[in-house]
C-alpha cells in the first residue's frame, strides 16, 4: 500500500512573500523570468509552495494583480471623511502617492502591460479596478457638491487628477527628482494645487485645505 500524502496547510505569509518575489521579479525582468523555480529560490521555499498556495504560475499573476488592487484600494481609503471635502481629495492624493513608493514593483505590475492578459474580460477583476477610480470620482464629487471645485464632467475630471498622480509617481519612482536634486514631495504639493486650480478652487481658502489634507503638515501640528 502507497502511503497517503496529506497536502500541505497553506501558509498566508509564504502567499505573500510569493507574491512581492513576483511583482519584484516581473517589474525588474519581465514576464519571462517569472517561474515557480525563481520564486521559490527567491524566498527559499520548494517549487511545491507555487502549487500549494496558487494552483499554478498563471493563478499566482492573476493573485498579483488582485491582490495588488486590493492593497491599492484599501489605501486610498484610509484617509478617513471630515467636514473639509477639498482636504479630503488632497488626503486621498497623498496615500496614493504613499502607495506608490511603498510597492513599487507592485505598482509597477499593476498598471505595466505585464499582466494584461490576465484582468481583461473579467467582470470581477475589472471591478475591482473600477472601484479605485471610483473611490478618486466620490471624492471630487463631495468637493464638487460642496462648492469647492467646479466640475462639469465628472469622469473627464477624474482621468484628469488620475493622469497627473499617475504621471507624477511614475517619473518618481524612477529616482528623477532624486537625481536632479528636487524635492518630489514639493513637487507632488504643487500638482495638488494647480489642479485644484485648474477645476476653479478658491486660492482664498484652498492653501488651508491642502494644508490639512498634507500629512507632512499634519505631523508638524501634532509635535
Amino acid at each position: 500500500m502507497y502511503a497517503c500524502q496529506v497536502p500541505r496547510p497553506r501558509n498566508p505569509d509564504v502567499a505573500d512573500r510569493l507574491l512581492d518575489a513576483a511583482a519584484r521579479v516581473l517589474a525588474e525582468e519581465g514576464r519571462d523570468a517569472v517561474t515557480a523555480r525563481r520564486l521559490a529560490t527567491e524566498i527559499g521555499t520548494s517549487t511545491m509552495a507555487v502549487y500549494t498556495h496558487f494552483g499554478s504560475m498563471d493563478e499566482l499573476l492573476l493573485g498579483l494583480w488582485r491582490e495588488g488592487f486590493a492593497r491599492f484600494g484599501a489605501a486610498l481609503e484610509d484617509p478617513p471623511a471630515t467636514d473639509d471635502p477639498l482636504a479630503d481629495w488632497a488626503a486621498q492624493g497623498w496615500a496614493y502617492r504613499r502607495f506608490a513608493l511603498a510597492n513599487p514593483h507592485l505598482y509597477r505590475v499593476m498598471f505595466g502591460d505585464g499582466l494584461t492578459g490576465f484582468h481583461r474580460g473579467d467582470p470581477a477583476d475589472e471591478a475591482a479596478a473600477l472601484a479605485t477610480f471610483e473611490s478618486l470620482l466620490a471624492r471630487l464629487q463631495r468637493a464638487a457638491d460642496a462648492g469647492r471645485l467646479q466640475i462639469d464632467d465628472l469622469a473627464v475630471a477624474g482621468q484628469v487628477v488620475w493622469s497627473m498622480v499617475h504621471g507624477h509617481v511614475t517619473i518618481e519612482l524612477t529616482g528623477y527628482f532624486g537625481s536632479t536634486g528636487q524635492d518630489p514631495a514639493a513637487v507632488y504639493a504643487e500638482c495638488l494645487l494647480r489642479v485644484a486650480l485648474a477645476f476653479g478652487a478658491e486660492p482664498g481658502t484652498l492653501v488651508d485645505s491642502l494644508h490639512a489634507g498634507d500629512p507632512r503638515r499634519r505631523a508638524v501640528t501634532r509635535r
